[in-house]
């Protein structure tokens, strides 16, 4: 079997057969999220991701309409705790925005937007 590329190139032989031939089992966030990040990269954003010792953590900070903005990737519908629990503290973390791409409709739950994965293109200034 030919090497695809660094990230194939790491998984292990049965691993890798198993991502190629669609069984993505439990890669598919990893590649959503990597995915994500080649899309924004080629749009010239830079790319942060947020962690903290108590478990926050943020898919990626984004900015976005001149604002730092959140941004969580979901192959599926998931659990964004740690965006909720920082966008109720805006006076520690001084951020009210985010946005999350998954397979969803285009909506709007307070503070955050949700878009399909496919609309991410057009996350540039306005």
């Amino acid at each position: 079997m030919q090497d695809t590329g660094l990230f194939m190139s790491m998984l292990e032989y049965g691993t890798q057969a198993d991502v190629l031939k669609g069984n993505l089992l439990g890669y598919k966030g990893a590649i959503f999220e990597n995915l994500m990040a080649d899309m924004l990269s080629k749009m010239g954003k830079k790319l942060y991701y947020f962690h903290k010792d108590s478990g926050l953590e943020v898919d990626f900070v984004i900015r976005y309409k001149g604002k730092c903005t959140l941004l969580e990737v979901k192959a599926s519908s998931g659990n964004v705790k740690s965006t909720k629990t920082i966008l109720k503290h805006p006076e520690v973390y001084h951020v009210t925005d985010a946005i999350k791409l998954g397979d969803y409709n285009i909506g709007r739950d307070g503070q955050m937007i949700t878009l399909p994965f496919y609309m991410g293109f057009l996350l540039i200034e306005v």
